[in-house]
């Protein structure tokens, strides 16, 4: 932007009508531009949408491939497979043909431009109203200018993609307001937590499967105060109940109360308090913070930032102790104060799957909340 900025003063400071004829197209080159956003627009939302319901199912499918061996289902996966890529390959060549057909429209257009600048360029040589080195530094300025605006139209797609894309995070994100007004309601936050949960005639189906059940009609009360295990075999909906409890998902219909109040009304801030978690994926679920120490990575536990960066050495050990992750964390070079990961300079410690499970435990027991949920078994040997 610098150069183009450069260039165009050279190019008005030599001849200012020649300029201003050959950026004439420059307004028709925005309105393609803003154009194509317009048109990409919803066809990169459509794009994520279909990346994100095929990566499910790739993953899915992969992760329980014993599974999808066991019953024959090779073919069935490979088809639901076929069909979601066969949308996602119809929505980037939709993508495709938009921004070659900017590009094109685009590039005939800067060079149209200068056809006529040379046109009148030659016109004002021989009314001697300009010479033909101030033609020929006018020409190779706004060339220079227009090439490098050019330059800014794959750094524009870009944006638009990392527009797209913060719009699905920041939905995913943010709870919508379960009433249809569009004044959004207050949130309850009460003043204590017991800590008892319950499902009322809960059906729900993830949204990248919206036609096939997990849960149907399933009631539940998990008593406060009791630990409380939900067994079950491989695809029962154990992982499906955490996540709805842990409110990563709401229910299609029915309901997930929280001491005899749905969680839709509850504040999130406050359940977040109340509520901690340990999912399934085990050690690849577990977010190290590399060039972190160790203390610093399990004082993460706490929610609040203040907390995390006052946390005390004695609970940080507390914590570690009730994950059986004490002893090992004594043999590091410098215990707590460890660095983990790269280190910034190699030096970090690498953490093994079970040691980075407790590390999770170890988070959780700080945080302290009302309600743990551990989404899996864990085995500490």
């Amino acid at each position: 932007m610098t150069t183009c900025i450069a260039a165009l003063l050279l190019a008005f400071l030599r001849s200012w009508a020649l300029t201003l004829v050959i950026l004439s197209a420059v307004p028709i080159l925005i309105f393609i531009q803003a154009l194509s956003q317009g048109i990409a627009g919803p066809l990169l939302g459509r794009e994520r949408e279909q990346t994100a319901v095929s990566a499910t199912m790739v993953d899915r499918a992969v992760a329980a491939i014993s599974t999808v061996k066991a019953f024959n289902a090779m073919n069935l996966e490979h088809e639901r497979a076929s069909k979601s890529f066969g949308g996602l390959h119809v929505t980037a060549n939709a993508l495709n043909r938009v921004w070659g057909l900017t590009s094109g429209v685009a590039q005939f257009v800067m060079m149209a431009m200068f056809v006529q600048g040379f046109w009148f360029g030659a016109k004002l040589v021989r009314e001697d109203k300009a010479t033909a080195g101030d033609v020929m530094a006018v020409f190779w300025a706004c060339l220079i200018a227009t090439s490098n605006l050019q330059m800014c139209i794959p750094q524009g797609i870009l944006l638009a993609k990392g527009k797209w894309a913060m719009v699905g995070l920041l939905t995913t994100v943010q709870d919508s307001p379960s009433s249809s007004s569009s004044r959004p309601l207050r949130k309850i936050s009460p003043v204590k937590c017991a800590g008892e949960l319950a499902l009322h005639n809960v059906t729900f189906s993830y949204p990248s499967r919206s036609t096939i059940p997990v849960l149907q009609d399933v009631s539940l009360f998990l008593p406060a105060n009791e630990m409380t295990f939900i067994v079950g075999s491989s695809g029962s909906g154990k992982s499906t109940i955490a996540q709805l409890l842990l409110r990563m998902y709401q229910p299609t219909e029915g309901s997930v109360c929280l001491d005899e109040q749905d969680m839709r009304y509850l504040d999130e801030t406050w359940m977040r308090i109340q509520i901690a978690g340990v999912g399934q994926q085990g050690a690849s679920g577990v977010v190290i913070l590399d060039g972190k120490s160790l203390f610093q990575n399990v004082a993460l536990g706490y929610a609040n930032p203040e907390r995390q960066a006052s946390a005390s050495q004695k609970a940080v050990e507390e914590a570690c102790r009730a994950a059986l992750m004490h002893e090992f964390v004594r043999d590091l070079p410098d215990g707590y104060e460890t660095l983990l990961g790269s280190g910034g300079n190699g030096s970090g410690v690498g953490l093994s799957g079970g040691q980075k499970q407790r590390l999770a435990v170890a988070r959780a027991r700080l945080r302290d909340p009302t309600v743990l949920i551990l989404g899996t078994l864990y085995f500490f040997f």
